[in-house]
């Protein structure tokens, strides 16, 4: 195909042009100015739908792609989709195919690999088989979606082919952003004007199949140039053609990216977008201040406002400023025990966690609700298993082990572990060794010292003496069986974990814990890092992983897997950490939401209160 005419000098590129704008109806009314304005943390480095995937370059492009799915509150809404494919409408599909050597599989273990012989599979029956030079039957999901009538703002609509222009420079190598769902597709294809389906790899029946669905590329525009071409284009990362509510008007570097209303916006009927300009001004965060330069500020995101900075925020409230904003960051913070430490770490310590009792008794000794009140300023909850308290698969009826120094020391004294000689710090049977523990997180994070300082203190109350102490990050994390967390050498290691949409139960099964091959494991690559193994939880968490949401069976087997938790205890679930975010009074239809990253996912229905200026 003919490349275009050249006016680039002999750069090998088309001189950027201006978008056509669709002509407005001639009976359009002028509307009132609403003129918003965002403040980001960082300038974008480029709007390349594959580039820069920052939150400031992630909002700005929510406002010029319209996402085809959105992730709101643990669930999956339908945006730029007509509507979510699920199970029960059936353009969602499981069906059973048959896979021959040489075929792309996904193994038993969740790897990516060509079918050979001795390759581990599950089967289309939820059998796990060895290929044998057999064909095998397997699962593939087919999963069908249908676009809105989209247009592109300069007037041409937008194809289905344009989400498969789309997936094509996504999977290729030379794109700068890693594409993983692009790796484990069979195949990805128009089906009509606007519906795609998406087929996956045999055996990859992944949970979150509704979001496989690629937010579409100009064809018509870009089609012309290699994908390794895209990123240096203007047409691509500094002006690209919008299908969603805004367009590019200009950018001035350094300062701020100004866009105005797509004419030709599939919902502009509606009166969408509401506003008249949404301009993004670049600002430096402040640590535990409002950044230098936000009273020109609208909406000031998450990246821009560290959460220190709650209490400048709340002053600025106090004022009638601004409107405070806080949600989970999908970051978990908890206290591993080392229930079955690596046989190296448990030749010196005792491994004093073994017991349930012990568990429970420590996770009732450690005043929560004061660790969240003293470091998330109480806007966080105390958490009873490993997903947040405000997610939507949480069971009502987990087990709760409420802060109880009274109650702890009564479980230590059942199981036998006392302070036989009234120091204060317990012995374990026999009194041959005293309950002392070490306590470790990563170093340079004061907020991690603080808090194992004050379960030190906590700690302490029910006789059990905790010494806490801080790795550098490359010791702390270190693959196993150096590694201090993956090598299982800790009593107790305090860290994150992220949270997402799907629970991940996976974290604490059997076999994923950590330890060399010769020894029964799976490697040291696993995370279960307490060495945690209990039957029903791996049988809950089993079912779980093996379903889709809409089939029968994958709520009780994720709640399941939470109660088991919850009783168990390989961890004490502390809190989640937050986010914040702030607006002026006049703002509307603002959403901070904990599992949709960028606070501008709904620009096309962000609005003002007339005459409402900062």
């Amino acid at each position: 195909m003919p490349r275009p005419a050249r006016g680039d000098g002999g750069r090998g590129h088309p001189a950027p042009t201006g978008t056509p704008a669709p002509t407005l109806p001639p009976t359009a009314t002028p509307r009132p100015p609403k003129d918003l304005v965002v403040c980001v943390g960082a300038e974008p480095a480029d709007l390349y739908l594959y580039g820069d995937d920052s939150i400031a370059a992630t909002a700005v492009r929510h406002a010029l792609y319209e996402s085809p799915v959105t992730s709101l509150g643990y669930e999956y809404q339908a945006l730029a989709l007509e509507k979510l494919p699920s199970l029960a409408d059936g353009d969602a599909l499981v069906q059973t195919v048959e896979v021959a050597e040489g075929d792309l599989v996904i193994t038993a273990a969740g790897e990516l690999a060509p079918l050979g012989q001795g390759t581990t599979v599950v089967d289309a029956a939820g059998q796990t088989v060895i290929y044998d030079g057999q064909p095998i039957a397997m699962s593939q999901l087919v999963v069908d979606y249908t676009f809105h009538p989209l247009i592109w703002s300069d007037g041409t609509p937008v194809t289905a082919d344009d989400s498969v222009f789309s997936f094509e420079v996504a999977r290729d190598r030379t794109t700068p952003r890693h594409d993983t769902q692009a790796r484990y597709t069979a195949a990805y294809e128009a089906t009509g004007e606007r519906s795609v389906r998406w087929t996956g790899l045999p055996g990859y029946l992944d949970p979150a199949f509704m979001t496989h669905v690629w937010p579409p590329l100009p064809r018509h525009q870009l089609g012309d140039f290699a994908p390794a071409e895209l990123p240096a284009l203007d047409e691509a990362a500094r002006a690209p053609l919008s299908y969603g509510a805004f367009v590019v008007e200009s950018w001035t570097a350094g300062e701020s990216i100004r866009l105005v209303p797509n004419p030709a916006y599939y919902r502009a009927a509606e009166g969408l977008p509401h506003l008249t300009s949404l301009t993004f001004r670049f600002l430096e965060q402040r640590p535990r201040g409002l950044p230098d330069g936000y009273e020109g500020c609208h909406v000031l995101t998450s990246d821009v406002l560290a959460f220190d900075a709650l209490t400048a925020v709340d002053a600025a409230v106090a004022e009638g400023e601004l409107v405070e904003y806080v949600a989970s960051a999908g970051v978990i913070e908890q206290i591993i025990f080392g229930i079955d430490p690596s046989a190296t770490f448990e030749a010196t310590h005792t491994p004093w966690f073994a017991d349930t009792r012990v568990r429970q008794a420590v996770t009732q000794c450690i005043d929560r609700q004061a660790l969240v009140d003293e470091f998330t300023a109480g806007r966080s909850t105390v958490m009873d298993t490993f997903v947040p308290p405000d997610h939507t698969l949480l069971p009502a009826d987990l087990p709760q082990w409420p802060y109880d120094p009274a109650a702890a020391n009564a479980l230590l004294d059942e199981t036998g572990l006392l302070d036989n000689n009234g120091d204060g710090v317990r012995e374990s049977i026999g009194a041959t060794r005293v309950f002392s523990i070490t306590l470790g997180t990563v170093a340079g994070d004061p907020l991690r010292e603080e808090l194992n300082a004050r379960v030190r203190d906590n700690l302490a109350a029910c006789g059990i003496q905790v010494n806490p102490y801080t790795l550098d990050a490359g010791t702390w994390f270190a693959p196993g069986p150096s590694g201090a967390v993956f090598g299982r050498k800790f009593d107790l290691a305090q860290f994150a974990w992220l949270s997402r949409i799907q629970p991940d139960c996976g974290l604490y099964l059997t076999a994923n814990i950590p330890g060399p091959l010769d020894q029964g494991f799976n490697g040291w690559d696993g995370v279960n890092v307490a060495g945690w193994s209990n039957e029903a939880y791996d049988a809950a968490c089993g079912r779980a992983l093996s379903l889709l949401p809409g089939q029968d069976g994958y709520v009780e087997a994720h709640q399941e897997a939470m109660r088991l938790f919850a009783t168990e205890l390989p961890a004490v679930p502390l809190f989640s950490r937050l986010r914040l975010a702030a607006t002026t009074p006049d703002v509307l239809n603002f959403r901070l939401d904990p599992t949709q990253p960028s606070e501008l996912w709904n620009a096309f229905e962000l609005d003002m209160t007339p005459g409402g200026a900062p």
